[in-house]
């Protein structure tokens, strides 16, 4: 009987160590999730490449691209969904889940209207027709210098930054044969970004990225290459983009 009770009591007494020991497990457990968080999904120093679609709608170009299909009899489209890519980097200290990010992104459309020259000689007689063709270039260069962070439990990251943005607008007529000239009128402008990334890890160092956000950029005081003439036109840039790249860090 007393052999029994002393077993009794020592069953009774290990409940309690046993749970003890179950809260150790799972707050180490715990811990060790956090580490890896910490360390693999989000390297100190990323390096990466996007490409995807901003939705847009600069008014003033695709007034100018209504003008010149008016002019010349062409049905060039307007611009919405341009194509962009952009190149990326961030900066994360140690153990912090914010980072710094530096971003240069690229969008570019051209678009042509053909037309026929009239080639006429001293009598002002026709002696032959040529095609030719006007070609307009639209290109914006934004640099985003921002911040972000990393959304605790998750590999997504936040960023917002401030933008500086170069443009220009070229138009090149083609005459075969006859003549080639080409006008250039650069811009600039200002912005912010915000963008929402989802980072998927391949291994230790590749990483899919699927982004998401929002951009506020106008452009304006185009200038000839000589700085004497300007068009007098504000292009707004602003609308979302989405897109996916990878990216290397370590």
């Amino acid at each position: 009987m007393r052999l029994s009770a002393i077993i009794l009591a020592a069953i009774l007494l290990s409940v309690p160590l046993s749970a003890q020991d179950g809260d150790q497990v799972f707050i180490s457990s715990s811990t060790e999730r956090d580490t890896i968080y910490a360390v693999i999904p989000q390297p100190m120093l990323s390096f990466g490449v996007t490409g995807g679609l901003a939705f847009v709608n600069p008014e003033e170009l695709n007034d100018m691209i209504e003008r010149n299909n008016s002019i010349y009899g062409a049905g060039e489209y307007s611009i919405k969904r341009p194509a962009q890519w952009s190149i990326w980097m961030t900066y994360r200290p140690k153990n912090l889940p914010t980072f710094l990010t530096l971003r240069a992104e690229l969008l570019s459309n051209e678009r042509s209207f053909p037309f026929t020259t009239k080639v006429t000689g001293g009598s002002s007689a026709v002696i032959t027709e040529v095609a030719s063709t006007v070609r307009q270039r639209y290109t914006v260069l934004p640099f985003t210098v921002g911040s972000g962070t990393v959304f605790n439990k998750t590999i997504a990251r936040g960023e917002i930054g401030f933008i500086y943005a170069l443009a220009w607008i070229s138009q090149t007529t083609d005459v075969p044969g006859y003549s080639n000239s080409e006008t250039v009128y650069e811009g600039s402008g200002y912005g912010f970004r915000v963008n929402l990334q989802q980072v998927v890890p391949i291994e230790r160092t590749f990483s899919l990225t699927m982004d998401l956000g929002y951009r506020f950029l106008i452009v304006d005081d185009f200038r000839d290459e000589k700085g004497l003439t300007s068009l007098n036109t504000k292009i707004n840039y602003s609308g979302i983009i989405v897109g996916m790249g990878v990216s290397y860090g370590f």
